[in-house]
């Protein structure tokens, strides 16, 4: 590798980690703005993605302990955002789904957040945000291919 591919790569690594503490700073000012906590957040739309799925499945996704899940869908069931039920393939599995009341609360978290964005990017074209999505699109698939690699 050369001197110039090294510092393009650490300048990457740089942008990337930067990036990630942005939107991790957005994500607690969404938070904040409607009064659910991100974790809960994180598994409205761990669901929303999946569909029904066990608690495993989620964690999996989120990259989290299983144990870290159940704490967070206990009061998203008492507020009626999400429903468990028992597996009909193994009794002892439940799964989650997400509920209207889940979908509704994670819709307007999702405004707000397209909200933030778009006045962030006010002056950004929609040809620039589509090339801005298919670039991390790109380098996101790249990650995971890497990922898939290592194990």
């Amino acid at each position: 590798m050369t001197a110039a591919q090294h510092d393009a790569l650490e300048g990457l690594i740089d942008a990337l980690a930067d990036l990630t503490r942005r939107h991790r700073n957005l994500t607690v000012r969404l938070s904040r703005e409607s009064g659910r906590p991100a974790s809960q957040v994180a598994v409205l739309a761990s669901l929303a993605r999946q569909g029904e799925c066990r608690i495993a499945d989620v964690a999996e996704d989120l990259l989290v302990d299983p144990s870290v899940v159940s704490r967070h869908v206990s009061p998203l069931e008492q507020d009626g955002s999400v429903e468990r039920r028992q597996d009909p393939a193994d009794a002892r599995a439940a799964l989650l789904r997400l509920t209207p009341k889940g979908q509704d609360a994670l819709t307007a978290i999702r405004e707000l957040r397209r909200r933030h964005l778009e006045s962030a990017l006010t002056d950004w074209s929609e040809n620039d945000v589509a090339q801005l999505t298919d670039v991390l699109g790109t380098v996101a698939r790249f990650l995971d291919a890497t990922q898939e690699v290592t194990r």
